[in-house]
């Protein structure tokens, strides 16, 4: 992908608009719901101190939570903004100790001695905003010691698809599919590289990677009406979201996709 449209996006212009779009209110609940039930084999189960790089960790605030837990944190971003939110986070939540933020973007990480030898990296809805995901996952394997674990969400292109149907849009989805450019107007938090699961699966393969865990998040909850979704407990949402995350077709159309993926020993 050489077209100039594919520059890794910086969300300087956009910091302000994630607590509320991306990590507040239900669909924020859903996201966080299946990330802990995902991940809590691995930081609950031990008792030591685990190792962990946020990669385009952005405001930070699923890697906020394991400081808090009592892990060591480093979470690193290109956004100057999205870090000031951060560094007020640590501020607030008295994480000093336990998070180091770093200005740098996720292709400079692998050769940060600091970083290396990773228990756990986290890379959630980075890749469909990097001109080279592919490449962007064999860096991230570096950081990782033999048995570690990334913890991977992107934003699922199928899903994107549907909706286009659901509205009738068939020609902004052939004229998408044909100039392979999905991205919004420049104020747009829809990705301008969706990423199909198979492409995803290819590519962690290639790096290294074995994927023990597969979920969808927001399986059903974006087809809802708002006059149906609005009428119904947030906790039921949230749970029936949890329930139908690991089984296809449902997970196929989620929003996003969230891999667990281990390095072999």
């Amino acid at each position: 992908m050489s077209d100039t449209r594919y520059s890794d996006r910086n969300f300087d212009d956009l910091a302000h608009r994630f607590r509320d779009r991306i990590y507040g209110g239900l669909k924020g609940d859903i996201r966080l719901a299946v990330l802990n039930r995902d991940l809590a084999s691995i930081v609950s189960r031990e008792s030591r101190t685990l190792k962990i790089v946020d990669a385009g960790g952005g405001q930070g605030h699923f890697a906020m939570d394991l400081a808090a837990a009592g892990h060591r944190v480093y979470l690193a971003d290109i956004s100057a903004q999205m870090l000031e939110h951060a560094a007020a986070e640590v501020q607030a939540r008295h994480l000093q100790k336990r998070v180091t933020l770093l200005h740098k973007p996720l292709q400079a990480l692998a050769q940060m001695k600091m970083l290396q030898g990773a228990d756990l990296v986290i890379c959630h809805a980075v890749l469909e905003w990097l001109e080279e995901p592919r490449l962007a996952l064999q860096q991230l394997h570096r950081l990782l010691k033999p048995g570690g674990y990334l913890s991977l969400t992107f934003y699922n292109r199928r899903a994107l698809e549907f909706r286009l149907l659901q509205r009738g849009s068939f020609r902004q989805l052939e004229r998408n599919i044909d100039e392979d450019y999905w991205g919004g107007h420049p104020g747009s938090l829809t990705p301008q590289n969706p990423l199909l699961m198979e492409w995803v699966s290819d590519w962690l393969q290639e790096a290294g990677f074995e994927v023990t865990c597969h979920s969808g998040i927001r399986c059903f909850h974006d087809f809802m009406t708002p006059a149906i979704r609005d009428k119904l407990p947030a906790a039921a949402i949230v749970q029936k979201e949890l329930e139908y995350s690991q089984t296809d077709p449902y997970r196929q159309l989620a929003r996003y996709i969230h891999l667990l993926c281990r390095v072999p020993e």
